[in-house]
């Protein structure tokens, strides 16, 4: 038996081959997302080892522990084992850009020692005067090298650097690297007061990590100082980090999941196709005395020495294609992105596991139906006329799952979010089974109405290709499924996504009644006190108020970040969404708060907390709860109060004018007002001016970043799915050698067979994404309104262009995807044809 597998692996190279790029395309989808998982935590460990290389030990303080200073490390530079010691100190340095306004943007003073520098000169040289400055290469792309760069310190003041160099990491990967470098003098002269956030020491050669650290602690150690080893740092650094990233791995991680189920169905598909052809040949070796046994095993023994092959094919496509989404992503933003490729053992196995086992199962599943027939019964009947139509127990299925999901959807839209977010869930998976189970009973009819819509424009191939994909209905809809998940799942979150963009912009335009808002480009830096003044008395002005943010004291209760604006701008210039009570304005003794708030600490309208020190206490009266959009420079914390109310509850006096919000006057024009009141910015350059389009700009932009990621892994999803469209018809056309060739006898012209082949494969496309693009839309509609709140609506919003993208895409790939199995079949023999059996 095992020469007879031999002999089929070599008498059948090319459908053979048509399985294995199916199984390897598949793979490399599944390989490469899981790369791509791996690659965020690879980047961010290769941040933190840049950040800590050459640092055997690292000394900072807690919160209110003592300042690290000039004489802190004076001491720690004379410990025995110190070979050298840099103190580092980031402040805040916004550049002013071309039309002399301030950017955000960090600076950080130059180590001595190079061993102790996190970043690498890339052009120019490092500043050797307190009037240089070097810049990171892309920050720098708009700077020659020798030109003046302005920056601000925190008071506002302007000072003039030379920039002589650009410098490079290999990544950033979100662990706050400064974009600018200066001498420590320079940097002093920026930030005036600032100590160092950490002390970095590298070891003298034979000195341990362990031995310098109890030398340090015995030296500077103490009460609120820390001194930890190289390793210890390096591992705090990841942690702190490590949950930014988790995000990102958690969306690849389950973008493999589906890449797993989509290469799982065009691999089985496939392998179904193949097997069920050699239906007649598996029969034959039943004559001839072969058991069932031996030609079950046989065909698994096929299917596995394929699978194997193509997995480890597509493995090493799985890194390419992680590379390739890299660079992409690099050259999208902007920047040259590091490139990184960890294979690790759970990236082997599941691509091994995808490829093998799901081909195995995929030869499993018709190789046992193919033994439950007689020889006899089987030499006569093809095995696909049995099998072709789908029964009543795939009806039954369908009916089951589409109820349920339908129920699931309903008790979602009547219980509470977090409840109704699990419900939506299994409403979605369910109405996809039931999609999926009831494919084959409608590929027929919508085939066969596609034919007859087509036939007037395309004549005799439409028919042609209706009755070819109506002949079996279960490869039809197989076929078309890969690409029905493909489509779902990103037009379920391309809809989603723009329902929220919507929904914030909604929440913002409900919530903030002000065109523009005024704030620092220094966090803890105060806007001038007079500014709203200064503001208000713009032409075309017709309100200014100062929003100021503190940590507010409410006694017993606790302390929260709050929100303090003038009573009078409540209901004018900011309107939040009231869930309970009214706040049409704040008066003394008056409080707001927020649902997360009212929760956290048990409090209602009409309560009254005592907040303030408690040698001092200060009464306030609960007059209602809201929700609202935190919105840069709008943001309403968890608690609102009168503005005259907030030095009696402020915690140690740690207020600042966090924004400015400014509304016009009726009929003022924007453009003309944003103009005048640029001017009056001037004599506050740490201030910056935006308006409504601008924060919804704002925050709109991480979801269209990761919708583009989305878009760029769903095309190999897509892809993936044409890949399964193209193999099926290949396989289809060795199929119908006979038939094909037939046709052509009979008067049918190649151009008129590649024709019905091309009609074919949009017709299924067009199956595919029809259901997808429901599935998807109907799914979506259920999330925005299950998650949608007054404060923070999620609006179902059609992307239309977006989608009428998908839907073309898929028509238009639809032809690519024949253009082989056309030519095969066009360009066969007559004679070698009509011999086929």
């Amino acid at each position: 038996m095992l020469r007879t597998v031999i002999a089929g692996l070599r008498a059948r190279p090319l459908r053979l081959l048509l399985s294995a790029v199916a199984i390897a395309l598949g793979v490399s989808f599944v390989a490469g997302a899981l790369v791509l998982a791996d690659a965020v935590g690879a980047g961010l460990r290769a941040a933190v080892a840049f950040q800590t290389r050459g640092v055997d030990a690292s000394i900072s303080t807690t919160r209110g522990g003592p300042a690290l200073d000039e004489a802190v490390l004076a001491k720690v530079r004379r410990v025995p084992g110190v070979a050298a010691a840099e103190g580092r100190a980031t402040a805040s340095a916004p550049l002013r850009d071309a039309a002399g306004h301030p950017q955000e943007a960090a600076a950080t003073s130059l180590p001595a020692d190079p061993q102790l520098r996190p970043f690498d000169l890339a052009e120019g040289r490092f500043p050797r005067d307190a009037n240089e400055i070097a810049m990171e290469r892309h920050t720098a792309a708009a700077y020659p090298l020798g030109q003046s760069v302005t920056v601000f310190d925190r008071n506002g003041h302007q000072h003039s650097y030379t920039l002589v160099g650009t410098f490079s990491r290999p990544t950033e990967a979100g662990i706050g690297s400064a974009q600018l470098v200066l001498l420590p003098e320079a940097l002093r002269q920026l930030a005036a007061g600032t100590g160092f956030s950490e002390i970095v020491v590298r070891a003298t050669p034979g000195v341990g990590q362990s031995q310098l650290v109890d030398d340090l602690t015995r030296a500077v150690g103490g009460r609120g100082t820390t001194v930890q080893t190289g390793r210890d740092a390096a591992a705090q650094l990841l942690r702190e980090a490590a949950p930014d990233s988790a995000s990102l791995t958690k969306f690849f991680t389950a973008f493999a999941v589906l890449a797993m189920v989509v290469a799982a169905m065009v691999i089985t598909n496939s392998f179904t196709i193949l097997v069920t052809q050699r239906a007649r040949e598996l029969a034959l070796l039943r004559c001839v005395g072969a058991g069932k046994r031996q030609v079950f095993a046989g065909v698994l023994a096929e299917a596995v020495a394929v699978g194997a092959v193509a997995s480890v094919a597509g493995l090493f496509g799985g890194l390419g294609v992680a590379a390739a989404l890299q660079a992409i992503a690099g050259a999208l933003s902007g920047h040259e992105a590091a490139v990184y490729l960890p294979l690790t053992a759970r990236t082997a196995l599941a691509a091994l596991a995808v490829g093998v086992l799901v081909t195995a199962l995929a030869a499993a599943l018709p190789a046992w139906a193919a033994t439950r027939v007689a020889p006899v019964e089987a030499l006569r009947t093809p095995l696909e006329g049995k099998s072709a139509r789908a029964g009543w127990p795939r009806a039954v299925a369908a009916i089951v799952l589409a109820l349920v999901g339908v129920g699931a959807a309903v008790l979602a839209l009547h219980v509470e979010v977090e409840h109704g977010a699990v419900l939506a869930v299994v409403a979605m998976v369910a109405l996809l089974g039931a999609v999926l189970a009831v494919g084959p009973l409608v590929a027929g009819p919508v085939v066969r109405a596609l034919g007859l819509v087509c036939a007037p424009v395309l004549g005799l191939p439409a028919k042609l290709a209706a009755l070819n994909a109506d002949r079996n209905p279960k490869r039809t809809a197989a076929s078309a499924a890969a690409l029905t998940i493909g489509l779902a799942a990103v037009s379920l979150v391309t809809t989603v996504v723009s329902g929220v963009e919507a929904g914030r912009s909604s929440g913002l335009d409900q919530q903030l009644a002000a065109e523009f808002t005024v704030t620092s480009v220094v966090a803890d830096q105060p806007l001038p006190a007079t500014l709203a003044d200064t503001l208000a008395a713009v032409p075309g002005v017709a309100a200014a108020a100062p929003r100021r943010s503190f940590s507010g004291d409410l006694g017993a209760r606790g302390t929260y970040g709050m929100a303090a604006v003038r009573g009078d701008a409540v209901g004018s210039l900011l309107r939040p969404v009231v869930l309970s009570g009214r706040l049409d304005r704040l008066g003394p003794g008056e409080l707001a708060v927020s649902s997360q708030l009212a929760k956290e600490a048990g409090l209602a309208v009409g309560d009254t907390v005592q907040g303030g020190p408690r040698d001092r206490p200060v009464p306030l009266r609960v007059v209602a709860v809201y929700d609202g959009v935190r919105v840069p420079g709008a943001d309403l914390g968890l608690g609102l109060v009168d503005l005259g109310q907030m030095p009696a509850i402020a915690l140690h006096g740690n207020s600042y004018d966090d924004s400015v919000l400014v509304k016009l006057a009726a009929g003022a024009d924007q453009d003309q007002v944003r103009s005048a009141l640029d001017r009056a910015l001037s004599a506050a350059p740490l201030a910056q001016l935006h308006s409504l389009a601008d924060l919804k700009d704002q925050m709109s932009a991480p979801l269209r970043s990761t919708l583009d990621l989305l878009w760029a892994l769903t095309a190999l999803a897509v892809l993936i799915a044409f890949a399964g469209i193209a193999n099926t018809l290949s396989l289809s056309v060795l199929e119908r050698t006979r038939e094909s060739a037939l046709l052509r006898a009979l008067g049918l012209t190649r151009g008129g067979l590649v024709a019905a082949l091309t009609a074919e494969s949009v017709f299924l496309a067009l199956l595919g994404a029809a259901c997808g693009l429901l599935l998807g839309i109907g799914s979506a509609w259920l999330i925005t309104q299950v998650a949608s709140t007054g404060a923070q609506p999620v609006l179902f919003t059609l992307p239309w262009a977006r989608l009428g993208v998908l839907l073309g895409a898929a028509v238009l790939a639809a032809p690519l995807a024949a253009v082989i199995p056309a030519r095969r079949a066009a360009r066969g023999s007559l004679t070698a044809g009509m011999a086929e059996q």
